[in-house]
This record gives C-alpha cells, structure tokens and sequence, in this order.
C-alpha cells in the first residue's frame, strides 16, 4: 500500500482532523469564547477554562477521525462504530464543560 492509497481512502478524515486540529488549537491559544457562542459571550462563567477544554474535546474529534480512517482499512462497520462512539463521548464531554464552565 502505498501512499497515493492511503491518501485516497482517508481524504476526507485527514481534511476533518486537519479542520478540528485548526480549531481547537485556534480556541486554545486565542481563548476566544465568541469563536463558539457568539450570540452572548459574556455569559461565560469562566472563558479561559471553557475555551481550553472545547478545544480539547474538537481536537478529540479530529484524532477520532484518523482512527476511523485507520480502522476503516481493515472493517468498514468497525470505523464507523468508532466514529458513533466518538461523537457520544464528544457530546458528554461538552455537557459537562458547559456545565461546568458556561452554565448561566
């Protein structure tokens, strides 16, 4: 296998983990809430911490996007069983940021 093939199979999954890679690390520097709400900023209990975590957790989804490329290689039903998995995980994980950090 070589390299023009993984490309190939695994484009769409290495433009998306480029895509959270931006994002996140763009939210993590920044730490600009209005990047994720930009209707009320400033209902943000604590900006800097709620900014870190949300670019952890698109960065999450973004390597979670390799692996199911990587897995997609040897059993299709097994990538996106990954990729389900990682959206749930993603969704708890920003629940309890926002709850934590963001709730009003």
């Amino acid at each position: 296998m070589d390299l023009q093939t993984i490309v190939n199979q695994m484009g769409i999954e290495i433009l998306a983990f480029i895509v959270c890679l931006f994002f996140g690390i763009r939210l993590i520097v920044t730490r600009d809430v209005k990047i994720i709400k930009k209707d009320d900023p400033e209902s943000i209990k604590h900006p800097r911490e709620y900014t870190l975590y949300a670019g952890l957790i698109i960065i999450f989804l973004g390597v979670s996007a390799i692996a199911m490329g990587i897995v997609s290689f040897f059993n299709q039903i097994a990538a996106l069983i990954v990729i389900v998995v990682a959206v749930v995980i993603m969704g708890f994980m920003w629940k309890i940021v926002y709850e934590k950090y963001a709730n009003e």
